[in-house]
């Protein structure tokens, strides 16, 4: 429940709106008078008014249960103010769902301005008496604490690296390849604060966040990161074309061609993750050279049988595959790096030089078969091939030519 406090000579506000302006004393013409008010459950910049009086000092940002004090010289004859305002404030009475409360006027006080009198005692002396308003009382802090510090922090495996300090949020751990889980210990400095985010933690390969945050009992919190990094190097190995190649372990983040969902699959007797396509009857793994090269390779009857990648050509969408070696010769062709409008990769080309605008191509379709395509290159055409070899005009001139020959002659 909100409460105003009134006394004598200030507004003390604990959360208040609009808090009235107490009369505090009188003071003369020119003279110094001030004002106090309790931030309350506001936060935010300050505004210092005054009517018929000239500020001379006060604060100009407010915090919870914090307290604003301001100064000002009176003007003329009558009354003066002062005025203490929140501009835009943030009700945080609840810290963790702070709400805008607009302007809000926190205290002030009022004071009247008067000449001073002349009083005449019995001896016949006179004096000037100005009467000022009395000191504002010190408004009431929030007795809660707001120590959100840790006073540990350990981990079970590894070593923090930097050595732990309360001040410092950011740490890091390194782990073998091994890893798969770790302890995080942490208590805090103040017993009547809490942790979370303690407790086993599952790692993976790569960057793992561990978050540990601390609330104190006023409701502030504090954030101390763990980065652990667990060791990438594959952990199984196979072989391919007479290279080792390795199972990639960090898989987040990794994009399976379209149609293919994550599973599991067995390679040298260990479980390895790789992504499936039914409609294809088509699996896949996950594989790096020595030299960290990755891509996906097909798995068929329990071991990779050749490199694929998804790729688009001329609108077409294919896999490209590791041509067999008792398919790479064929009779009038030449087996060797084409280049299909802008994509490079291996192929033929016709030792015929007649035919040197066509070349060969053996690839994937998206419904899991090989095909061969036939590629032309001044009219940029990509289509199925037949088996037929291609031919030009000049070709197709010359054998009409032979053909009428044989006819003349038998």
């Amino acid at each position: 429940m909100k409460k105003i406090k009134v006394l004598m000579s200030a507004l003390i506000a604990g959360a208040c709106v609009s808090p009235m302006l107490v009369k505090a004393a009188s003071v003369r013409p020119g003279g110094s008078f001030s004002a106090s008010a309790s931030c309350g459950v506001y936060e935010g910049a300050v505004s210092i008014t005054g009517s018929n009086a000239t500020i001379t000092g006060g604060g100009n940002w407010c915090d919870r249960g914090g307290q604003i004090n301001a100064t000002a010289t009176a003007g003329g004859v009558g009354s003066a103010s002062i005025t203490i305002t929140v501009i835009d404030a943030t009700d945080v009475s609840d810290p963790a769902n702070p709400k805008l409360a607009g302007n809000v006027t926190i205290g002030g006080t009022s004071v009247t301005v008067a000449n001073p009198s002349n009083n005449t005692s019995n001896s016949g002396s006179s004096s000037n008496t100005t009467v000022r308003p009395a000191p504002n009382p010190e408004p009431q802090e929030d007795p809660r604490s707001k120590d959100n510090n840790l006073k540990s922090l350990s981990v079970s495996a590894g070593t923090l690296s930097p050595k732990f300090s309360a001040g410092t949020t950011s740490y890091k751990v390194n782990l073998p390849a091994n890893a798969t889980s770790i302890e995080v210990n942490a208590s805090a400095n103040d017993s009547k604060a809490s942790v979370s985010g303690t407790g086993k933690k599952k790692v993976e390969p790569g960057e793992n966040k561990i978050n540990i945050v601390v609330t104190s009992e006023y409701g502030t919190t504090k954030t101390y990161t763990i980065s652990v990094y667990v060791d990438e190097k594959p952990l199984v190995y196979t072989k391919y074309n007479g290279s080792e190649l390795g199972v990639v372990r960090n898989v987040r983040g990794v994009k399976a061609p379209e149609g293919f969902k994550q599973t599991k699959v067995q390679l040298e007797g260990k479980e390895i993750p790789a992504w499936t396509n039914d409609k294809i009857n088509k699996t896949l793994v996950y594989l790096s050279d020595d030299k960290n090269n990755k891509s996906f390779y097909l798995f068929e009857d329990g071991k990779v049988s050749t490199k694929m990648t998804y790729k688009e050509i001329m609108g077409r969408k294919f896999f490209l595959v590791d041509v067999p070696k008792d398919k790479q010769t064929l009779e009038g062709l030449e087996y060797k790096e084409v280049t299909i409008d802008k994509t490079k990769l291996m192929g033929w080309t016709f030792k015929d030089k007649a035919f040197e605008n066509y070349s060969l191509i053996y690839v994937m379709g998206m419904d899991g078969e090989m095909h061969y395509y036939q590629y032309e290159k001044s009219e940029n055409i990509l289509q199925l091939y037949s088996g037929a070899v291609a031919l030009t005009k000049e070709a197709y001139d010359n054998e009409i030519k032979e053909l009428k020959s044989q006819k003349q002659h038998g």
